[in-house]
């Protein structure tokens, strides 16, 4: 099985309704918006491991791994949800790790289209987040893969997971992180002024 299908999986096996009742919001609005909150995230982990590779950055990127390999909680999907939430102190700082600056794009894209507040938003994304990095943490060691690996295997996942949030209709929460990578708001402006002029 694909990673990214995998992930999606044990989140709908039980994880998803585990979420929904931790944020208060009915299944239907936390499934929807995991279709995008993951896609997002994988999305920017296949990013940042490319541009770690294109600039010889193999530490911070694995290291950045490294830091979340506890593959217990891959085991057991309550634990991931009491682990993340809107109050979750270094869970909610992965999440801005992988996301950066464009992490409030994501979270206000994930509230409109998935009809939940972006506090829940976020919250969310601090659940998704840990599973998805001791995903790939155990994935590394297991495969005794360097940042070339990883960097290939993300892109392939980053790939699966647009698929995804295509069929999903969620599409459009990737397409607003900028084509150069680099959450730029200039750059964003200017390709939707690209879209006006066309």
């Amino acid at each position: 099985m694909e990673m990214f299908q995998m992930l999606l999986s044990q989140l709908q096996n039980g994880g998803i309704t585990e979420i929904a009742e931790k944020l208060g919001v009915s299944t239907t609005q936390a499934e929807k918006a995991v279709n995008g909150a993951l896609p997002s995230l994988m999305t920017e982990l296949a990013n940042k491991s490319k541009s770690a590779k294109e600039n010889n950055d193999d530490n911070h990127f694995l290291s950045l791994l490294d830091k979340n390999k506890d593959g217990s909680v891959m085991d057991d999907i309550k634990a991931l949800v009491a682990k993340g939430g809107p109050n979750s102190g270094d869970v909610t700082s992965l999440v801005s790790s992988i996301l950066g600056g464009k992490s409030d794009k994501v979270v206000n894209e994930l509230s409109k289209t998935s009809g939940i507040n972006p506090a829940q938003a976020g919250g969310l994304l601090s659940m998704v987040a840990p599973l998805i990095m001791q995903t790939l943490s155990k994935t590394k060691t297991e495969g005794g893969l360097d940042l070339a690996g990883m960097s290939s295997l993300l892109d392939n996942q980053k790939d699966k997971a647009r698929e995804n949030a295509k069929a999903s209709g969620l599409d459009g929460i990737l397409n607003m992180l900028d084509a150069d990578k680099d959450g730029s708001v200039i750059d964003d402006a200017m390709g939707l002024l690209g879209k006006f002029m066309k």
